[in-house]
């Protein structure tokens, strides 16, 4: 009868990381760049308030986005300065 081998490693890190369900860089991302081209398509369009409005979304979301990159940089190097 096989022995199943048994890591060790894995084991310690998946019982006390819980997972993360969603990666907040990449959907601020994504969404910043889709509601941008809607913007572009509705000032295309000659559609004003609903360019001005997906805009406003659109640089809040590249605000949003550049925060969260700009903390885990600054929390990567907290990290790496301590140890």
């Amino acid at each position: 009868m096989a022995i199943p081998a048994v890591n060790s490693v894995n084991t310690k890190n998946s019982l006390n990381k819980p997972k993360q369900k969603f990666n907040y860089v990449t959907i601020t991302g994504y969404g910043a760049l889709a509601l941008g081209t809607a913007s572009a398509i509705a000032g295309y369009k000659k559609k004003i308030k609903p360019h001005k409005y997906l805009a406003y979304i659109a640089g809040a979301l590249a605000f949003v986005h550049t925060g969260i990159i700009e903390f885990y940089h600054h929390k990567r190097n907290n990290a790496a300065k301590k140890s």
